[in-house]
């Protein structure tokens, strides 16, 4: 029971901390990215305080999941800090209370909102994302950008069939429609013993994804055995999914994290590159991971007595210890990026390698 009480009064230390520091570092960039706003498209547009503020806003939830980790840090070490302060530590320490005992309760916080972070707050980025993208270009939209913009298309390549036909698609994507493709060329190859051969293509002006199907307008086919033939419309099958196989060129950030396992499922059937989605749901599941870590870093160096000393390099140790995991954490998205390494370990090691480390240290200074 006094175990109990003690974890539970520690809990809610931990949150407090977590809140302060969690407040202070959003207020700070929020601010920030505030006169950003009024800077870059206040001076291309009409802007109001009111206004930039709401755009701000919609980049809140963003923010929360990017400076999350450094919260928890910060958070656990001004918990443990407090208590090493008030002598409260040491109490707990001579009540017969383990290391182990006193600093679960940090650790299963960060893990709880890493797990909030990962299936709440990241849907809630995206559409937050979504919708500040949208109020930024309504705001633009006067200047002449996003009519410029407009006009770049974006260009796919897409591949579809069975294990006995399979259909390269060509084309590009129609501005803001993202289930059409013009100016389409289709390949389609049969296969003829171990390989694929091709078999005939079809152009055509416009290709509107369907559920099950490709509707194609103002078509010519090309067969190595007959002359053109043209129609004004033809119905071709397929196997992708309407609602997402066009959307591959957006940024990862636009899909939530519910989104991700059938989006990579799509982009592979489709035969695209999926390692960024794959990154990035990975990333999303070893959060709660790296979050543990993360407070269980700012935990441990504030468990030195005060009156022994040092308890300021061990301060500065921890902050410089989550700084060098968010540090390699970054290095090896971007080698993931490049194809240097696969997705998964890219997302997974550092959190691991943090996580495993730090319990060590633990271990060692608790059990010897």
């Amino acid at each position: 029971m006094i175990v109990s009480r003690i974890q539970t009064y520690i809990f809610w230390e931990c949150v407090a901390g977590l809140l302060m520091t969690l407040g202070i570092i959003l207020g700070a960039i929020l601010l920030v990215d505030m006169v950003e706003q009024l800077r870059t498209v206040g001076a291309r547009t009409e802007l109001s305080l009111l206004g930039a503020f709401q755009l701000t806003a919609l980049k809140a939830p963003q923010l929360i999941l990017e400076t999350m980790p450094f919260a928890i840090l910060v958070g656990s070490m001004l918990a443990y800090s407090k208590l090493n302060r008030s002598s409260e530590l040491s109490a707990i320490r001579a009540s017969g209370v383990s290391a182990w005992r006193f600093l679960a309760p940090t650790f299963f916080l960060a893990a709880f909102l890493g797990c909030i972070a990962m299936t709440i707050i990241d849907p809630l980025a995206t559409f937050s994302n979504a919708k500040y993208e949208t109020e930024k270009t309504l705001l633009l939209d006067d200047t002449g950008a996003v009519k410029d913009s407009a006009k770049r298309q974006k260009k796919v390549w897409l591949r579809q069939g069975t294990d006995t036909t399979q259909s390269v698609i060509h084309g590009e994507v129609l501005p803001n429609d993202n289930s059409s493709l013009q100016n389409v060329e289709i390949f389609i190859l049969e296969k003829d013993g171990d390989e694929f051969e091709f078999q005939r293509r079809i152009d055509a002006k416009k290709a509107t994804l369907r559920p099950g199907f490709w509707q194609l307008e103002g078509v010519t086919e090309y067969s190595s055995d007959n002359e053109p033939i043209k129609q004004d419309y033809l119905a071709l099958t397929t196997t992708l999914d309407p609602s997402t196989i066009l959307d591959r060129g957006t940024d990862e950030k636009s899909i939530s994290f519910w989104k991700l396992p059938q989006l990579i499922q799509d982009a592979r059937r489709a035969g695209l590159d999926a390692d960024k989605y794959i990154l990035k749901l990975h990333t999303l599941l070893a959060m709660p991971v790296l979050l543990g870590a993360m407070a269980l870093i700012g935990a441990v160096v504030c468990l030195r007595l005060r009156r022994s000393g040092g308890v300021t390099q061990l301060l500065a140790a921890g902050i410089g210890a989550g700084f060098l995991l968010f540090f390699v954490n970054q290095v090896s998205k971007g080698l993931a990026s490049s194809g240097a390494t696969p997705p998964q370990a890219a997302a997974w090691a550092p959190a691991l390698i943090a996580l495993f480390s730090v319990l060590s240290i633990i271990a060692f200074a608790e059990d010897g």
